[in-house]
């Protein structure tokens, strides 16, 4: 019985060791024991990663778009918010995880099949110049699994670059075609009836970005300056459109 049950309990250990092609099945045990053990660092990477997607996506957006220095413009804790007040960038980091998952399978299959030419590598009884520096190689890569890690880092990086950076344009894109809502803006000192209409692009702490489609420029307002904002009456053209013909 006692044969039986440590035949068992190895037969367990050997079924739960993860697959040493696997960088991701290598390094996640890792990685979910440092979670239970402080759950409060998932959140906060996950804050970090859509705060980092949210600044970008402001540069890309205000800064390359319309020519706003946005990120001169803004305070600390509008770096802290930038990715809760975009939802592409909560889109972004949970489309990471499958695109993490899916480059690992590849990763892996493309391992397997390298450590079978490594070992017929091995087995050959002379090696030519090139096979020798090819063995080398394939020792060296399969033996290192920090460079997929790295590489994940990469691809991930240049996938939120290129994702992030596509939907800044399309935005751009449909702002200059007056697809975003529009606001009534009255200055201080201004008069009752001196409030144009302007298309709303964003706000930060001190300022707030509006868009002028009569000129097809941006404006960038002081907090301080405006009296209010709202929501224009239906029958209100937008400043700078053309006016809308009364009903007979």
């Amino acid at each position: 019985m006692g044969d039986a049950g440590d035949a068992a309990k190895s037969s367990d250990t050997a079924t739960r060791q993860p697959d040493r092609h696997s960088a991701l099945a290598l390094v996640l045990p890792h990685v979910l024991d440092t979670l239970r053990r402080d759950p409060a660092l998932a959140l906060t990477l996950a804050c970090l990663m859509a705060s980092l997607a949210g600044i970008y996506y402001a540069y890309a957006f205000y800064q390359k778009g319309f020519g706003i220095p946005v990120l001169s413009l803004a305070q600390i804790g509008d770096y802290l918010v930038a990715g809760l007040q975009q939802p592409v960038a909560i889109a972004l980091v949970v489309a990471t995880l499958p695109l993490c998952w899916l480059m690992d399978v590849v990763s892996t299959w493309y391992h397997r099949r390298d450590a079978v030419r490594r070992d017929r590598l091995r087995a050959l009884p002379r090696l030519r110049r090139w096979q020798a520096l090819h063995l080398r190689y394939l020792e060296w890569y399969l033996d290192n699994l920090w460079t997929m890690h790295f590489a994940y880092l990469l691809v991930i990086f240049i996938y939120g670059w290129i994702f992030v950076g596509l939907y800044a344009r399309h935005r751009v894109a449909v702002v200059q075609r007056g697809g975003v809502a529009a606001v009534t803006v009255r200055l201080n000192g201004a008069a009752a009836d001196e409030a144009p209409t302007w298309s709303y692009l964003g706000a930060v702490s001190n300022y707030v970005f509006l868009y002028d489609h009569g000129q097809r420029r941006p404006l960038v307002v002081p907090v301080n300056a405006i009296a209010s904002l709202h929501p224009p009456l239906a029958a209100r053209p937008m400043s700078g459109s053309a006016p809308v013909a009364p009903k007979p």
